[in-house]
């Protein structure tokens, strides 16, 4: 028995909706100037965005040589900021490197679509050299390490260490922005829309965004086994 349609449809939206968070998130972010965890954003856009067009395909956007260099670009970008983080931190597992992870992996399901079942095999404008299966081994320890990276990110003490790491305090929760930056000013439409923005980049809800984004992912690469 095959795995039913309406569970392609129920990832798809979730991945829509991460995406739609990391709009806001990045909104808020814009209007705060505080650019810490706005590349998680991104990336979290761009695979929210990816993902629901694997899963369902004529939600796709864009070809997939697009995507290709897109991510490429993202886990060059990551591997640079753990090497970083590691150099001023000294030894530890940055977070920065499970999105270099989750970036390689969809590097990797555009590269090898063809063992996608379902609704993944047709991804539009698959590269055309893109004849081959992914390695089961490589997909099998990739989907292992997302789903523990989901737990541990619900687990830990250490809330929004998922976007900020855990060497960073947690700067763009409801409290950072300021609480008190709307009671000394009249309250007009923008700033109701900017507190909104900031309720919504509380720590918890920041981690539940990437633990939805490590299950879909490592839910396509058990499916391309």
């Amino acid at each position: 028995m095959g795995t039913p349609s309406w569970l392609y449809y129920l990832l798809a939206i979730a991945m829509l909706i991460v995406a739609a968070y990391s709009v806001g998130l990045l909104g808020l972010s814009v209007e705060t100037s505080d650019s810490v965890g706005r590349d998680i954003d991104i990336a979290h856009l761009g695979m929210g965005i990816a993902m629901a067009g694997m899963f369902v395909p004529h939600w796709t956007f864009w070809p997939a040589w697009f995507w290709e260099a897109f991510f490429f670009v993202l886990m060059v970008w990551f591997v640079v900021r753990s090497v970083q983080s590691v150099q001023q931190f000294g030894v530890h597992v940055p977070h920065e490197g499970i999105h270099a992870l989750m970036s390689l992996a969809m590097v990797l399901m555009y590269l090898y679509p063809m063992g996608a079942p379902g609704a993944a095999m047709s991804m539009t404008g698959s590269s055309p050299s893109s004849h081959g299966i992914l390695d089961p081994g490589i997909g099998f320890l990739l989907a292992v390490t997302f789903f523990g990276s989901a737990i541990f990110t619900l687990g830990s003490s250490h809330k929004g260490s998922s976007h900020h790491g855990t060497h960073r305090r947690h700067r763009r929760a409801y409290a950072s922005v300021g609480a008190s930056a709307w009671a000394e000013h009249p309250v007009g439409e923008s700033k109701i829309v900017t507190r909104g923005l900031a309720t919504l980049a509380t720590p918890g809800f920041e981690d539940l965004s990437h633990v939805v984004m490590c299950v879909g992912m490592g839910f396509m690469l058990i499916l391309m086994l």
